[in-house]
């Protein structure tokens, strides 16, 4: 009888991993999509929403709701993106951010702030500018209509610290989208973006890339102001790792003949007339 309980409720706990699968797989796209809003590269978005459902399937059994488990994953994702992402260097500074905004001097043209921001290039690249944890509150809430309540649950803060970070990120975007820098525009002006040549140099440094992608790469490279510094340093760069390789000649000659010697002396069959072949 025991025999027969213990062997029912394996079967039941497969048949409820393999409900809970099959859940966690139908959240997958939606995962993907919210993660594309929050991060620019679509690799790393999409590596995210994957580590968020292997991340809730081996923590399956601390879900007692079921239904929670959508909430339960965007809040997950959330909190991943935010730990694995990093400050880059073109960041804004939010103290400097809002120093501007409290000079009673300081203004915009709002003529150019909108146009920019209905480009979708431009506005993400303004949104890649705020550090993440102003970016996802104003993309979440603006963007995706999360209420500020949902933020904050999902980032694990109080309701004053997301209705803070909301204000301090808009602010931030409005910022980035009012600057004028013109390297920033100079790349944004081309056909693709620096981080999709980017992500296809090193395969074209190899001559792996089809022809159609080739072209776009090259064409890329031919007006861009920042990338053909970058891709002249791969190739020194591997120029440089080249030399590093051993020539097929190792062994000085004096040392190679006594080794011949030796394995002669050895009579090795075949070695003399195989090296002298």
């Amino acid at each position: 009888m025991i025999e027969e309980f213990a062997a029912a409720e394996t079967e039941d706990r497969a048949g409820e991993g393999d409900a809970f699968a099959a859940r966690l797989a139908a959240e997958l796209p939606r995962l993907v999509r919210l993660a594309t809003r929050l991060v620019a590269d679509p690799d790393q978005a999409e590596d995210c929403a994957q580590e968020t459902i292997v991340g809730a399937w081996r923590r399956r059994d601390q879900l007692r709701d079921g239904a929670a488990l959508p909430a339960w994953l965007k809040r997950s994702l959330v909190n991943r993106i935010i730990d694995r992402s990093r400050r880059h260097h073109d960041e804004l500074d939010v103290d400097a951010v809002e120093a501007d905004w409290q000079d009673d001097s300081y203004s915009v043209q709002p003529e150019r702030v909108l146009e920019r921001a209905e480009l979708r290039d431009e506005l993400a690249d303004a949104l890649a500018r705020l550090p993440v944890i102003y970016r996802v509150p104003v993309v979440l809430h603006d963007a995706v209509g999360w209420t500020v309540g949902e933020i904050a649950e999902a980032m694990d803060i109080g309701l004053p610290a997301a209705k803070q970070r909301l204000r301090r990120g808009r602010m931030m975007l409005v910022s980035a989208l009012a600057a004028d820098d013109a390297r920033r525009r100079a790349s944004l002006a081309q056909p693709i973006r620096c981080w999709q040549a980017r992500r296809h140099v090193s395969a074209y440094l190899d001559g792996e890339l089809d022809e159609p992608t080739k072209g776009v790469v090259e064409g890329h490279l031919a007006t861009c102001p920042t990338c053909p510094p970058l891709y002249a340093s791969l190739v020194g760069v591997k120029a440089t790792m080249g030399e590093l390789r051993d020539p097929d000649s190792v062994v000085e000659d004096r040392i190679a003949e006594r080794i011949r010697e030796g394995l002669t002396a050895e009579h090795v069959p075949g070695f003399r007339a195989g090296i002298e072949a």
